[in-house]
């Protein structure tokens, strides 16, 4: 897979007259570029390193504030840059702000939008549960890892999914973070929403005819920007689970993630004679970057992602 290469953007109308100096990211930058005494060259070298291609003119322009970072993979170099600058978590990212008005009124993202919730399922069903939730805040958070846990029965039915987020919230006021989940087929029954960590229930709206659930994870309390926080939850599959023999589990990502994880374990009793990863786009396609996943001999599974999305990342197997 090759590493797209970020540009310079967030072009502005008339940059003369901007007041660089009051761009609090540009003025962090330039100030931590110069204390670690590093060239835009090295930095451009330590951060192909890392898998992340940035152009030299990206990043003057970054520094004098002419342009700033917006697309996700620019914000994804930024949190890189926090660590080969030693700026800190969140030092430069929270500096960031919204973005800038550029040409023509751009409309609304549309990370809402029912297209990136679902598969292949009737968009006005989900919608309509999306209605039914807060989902203002679900765009301010930055998810910087998420783990999966997939726990399957002896029948090859999913028993029990435990998940682990780490978010970042980008403005203050964030509250709340927001569960989907579909079936693998309309009809397949919902699991229900069982042991939650730092955070509690709020809203749920289900449609059990097209399996298809929405849940507010309700935090504590209000973040902080740059404040991170990590939520656990389960959802559990009462019997009887999914249909027998189920051979694939996934993850859909509207908004970019650092560091992703899915770990399967098989029963024993049932394991699979051939697992291997993949990924493919929100809207569905042919899988891409496919690769063999070993079962290793306690039964486990793994799928690994970094820097990943929007998109789908999963496994697959095959039963003996």
């Amino acid at each position: 897979m090759t590493t797209p290469v970020v540009g310079p953007e967030s072009r502005v109308r008339d940059p003369r007259r901007i007041d660089t100096e009051a761009d609090p990211f540009a003025v962090a930058l330039r100030a931590a570029i110069r204390a670690k005494g590093l060239s835009l060259e090295r930095i451009q070298h330590k951060l192909r390193a890392r898998g992340v291609a940035v152009s030299i003119a990206a990043l003057s322009y970054w520094q004098s504030g002419r342009r700033r970072p917006e697309r996700p993979d620019s914000l994804t170099a930024v949190s890189h840059l926090e660590e080969i600058l030693d700026a800190g978590p969140g030092g430069l990212s929270t500096l960031l702000g919204p973005p800038r008005p550029r040409g023509k009124a751009r409309p609304r993202s549309r990370a809402f939008g029912p297209e990136g919730w679902v598969g292949e399922h009737d968009y006005a069903s989900i919608a309509e549960l999306l209605a039914s939730v807060d989902t203002s805040t679900d765009q301010d958070l930055t998810r910087l890892s998420l783990r999966d846990q997939v726990e399957l029965a002896m029948d090859g039915s999913t028993r029990r999914v435990r998940s682990r987020q780490v978010l970042r919230a980008e403005r203050a006021g964030v509250d709340r973070v927001l569960l989907g989940y579909d079936t693998r087929l309309p009809g397949d029954p919902l699991p229900v929403i069982g042991t939650l960590r730092s955070c509690r229930l709020g809203r749920v709206s289900a449609d059990p005819r097209n399996g298809l659930m929405v849940a507010e994870l309700l935090l504590d309390r209000p973040l902080r920007r740059g404040e991170r926080t990590a939520v656990e939850y389960e959802l559990i599959h009462v019997a009887p689970h999914h249909p027998t023999f189920d051979n694939t589990h996934s993850r859909r990502f509207r908004h970019p993630v650092r560091e992703y994880v899915l770990e399967v374990r098989y029963d024993s009793r049932c394991r699979p004679a051939r697992c291997e990863q993949f990924t493919t786009g929100l809207t569905g396609g042919e899988p891409t970057d496919v690769r063999e996943t070993p079962v290793d001999t306690w039964g486990y599974a793994y799928a690994v992602a970094l820097d990943f999305g929007p998109g789908v990342v999963g496994l697959r197997w095959e039963w003996t």
